[in-house]
């Protein structure tokens, strides 16, 4: 907790420097992909990651001033056999599936890409639990093959923060019989047309098959971000970004990460630009520098070094490199970045997410997960 209370107050304070412009819009987008109908962790046995009630302390206790939009990329319904086989029948599955889109609204979750998984159920019972929610489930290129029309709507704009932006759905990984997919990269591309005029922000929420190998940032050229279900790959902080095209995020399985993309603008008509790789370098630095003051926070790093020229020199090439890392982060007016934070046993449950689950597995006939 302690590390992740060190990189969520690094943030806040790389965003006084824009704090004194009133001009200055943000916004959070929180997003996680393939939960695979996890309500607890994981149950890893050395690091139990994820759950409903974790995300939601964190939201409120660690994110509570920030304005924030909560999206998941896809698979969120269903178990997955390779991942996490629950040995369940699928009514006892389309009961966990249910009462997920109670769990989603209780928390006033944004928005939810269809993925692949999420059919498990059958077409109709994923049209039906999702048609009334006040979550709005989305995929632009998934159309019903007997009528012809789309099964959810296309897109979802959002309004948060001082920014307007466009959701996208999209599912290259969807195979059913019943199910139109159509090009997903030429559906995409028609719709952020339809849209790019009337937003600030374009998002893809993109369900991909892991083997799948196409170029997303040139085929998607004019979105601004791209989150990925599908791939149980972790996109990190200084993971390599195109620099032409959208920065694109993975966020792993069973909702153990959070996917957190934090957006500061103060003009509009400028592109934002990517600092991840260079704050999360200012944060290491502060890191190491912080371990090395440890051993005395009393007393100067030069005289607790002193008789150490090798320490020394690293550490006046620690505080050179932050300077320059400030100084270059703080001219930049427009800017993103990303994190990954993995919800550890470290991070309490929230109570009232806790008993609301607590609730829909006492209505249950079979043990919902962990506790139960």
């Amino acid at each position: 907790m302690i590390k992740l209370l060190r990189v969520f107050f690094s943030v806040l304070f790389l965003a006084q420097t824009f704090a004194q412009d009133q001009n200055v819009e943000e916004v959070s987008i929180v997003s996680t992909a393939n939960v695979f109908s996890e309500y607890f962790d994981c149950g890893c046995p050395k690091n139990p990651l994820g759950g409903f009630a974790r995300k939601s302390f964190f939201l409120k206790k660690m994110m509570p001033d920030r304005q924030t939009i909560l999206v998941d990329a896809g698979n969120i319904f269903y178990n997955d056999s390779r991942v996490n086989p629950d040995n369940l029948s699928i009514d006892q599955r389309k009961f966990k599936a249910k009462h997920l889109v109670d769990i989603l609204e209780q928390f006033n979750h944004n928005v939810v890409n269809i993925g692949s998984n999420d059919f498990k159920g059958g077409k109709e019972f994923l049209v039906d639990i999702t048609n009334e929610s006040s979550v709005s489930f989305i995929s632009a290129n998934l159309r019903d093959k007997e009528s012809g029309n789309l099964l959810f709507k296309p897109y979802q704009i959002v309004e948060e923060g001082g920014f307007k932006i466009g959701f996208i759905g999209l599912s290259e990984a969807t195979r059913f019989e019943s199910i139109i997919n159509e090009n997903f990269i030429e559906v995409g591309n028609k719709y952020i047309n339809e849209i790019e005029d009337s937003v600030d922000i374009i998002v893809l929420l993109i369900n991909l098959s892991e083997q799948n190998q196409i170029d997303l940032a040139s085929s998607f050229k004019d979105a601004d971000f791209i989150f990925l279900s599908g791939t149980t790959s972790i996109t990190g902080p200084r993971t390599k970004q195109s620099e032409n095209g959208p920065k694109i995020y993975a966020g792993g399985v069973q909702g153990k990460n959070l996917s957190i993309l934090d957006i500061r603008v103060k003009d509009f008509n400028n592109e934002i630009t990517d600092v991840s790789a260079r704050f999360n370098r200012l944060q290491e630095i502060d890191f190491r520098l912080n371990r090395l003051q440890a051993k005395d926070p009393k007393k100067t790093l030069e005289s607790l070094y002193s008789d150490q020229p090798n320490v020394l020199d690293l550490i006046k090439k620690y505080q050179k490199e932050a300077v320059e890392l400030g100084q270059a982060l703080s001219g930049i007016s427009n800017r993103s970045i990303f994190f990954s934070v993995p919800l550890s046993p470290s991070i309490p449950d929230d109570e009232e997410i806790a008993a609301f689950i607590d609730e829909i597995a006492q209505k249950a006939d079979f043990p919902l997960g962990r506790d139960s």
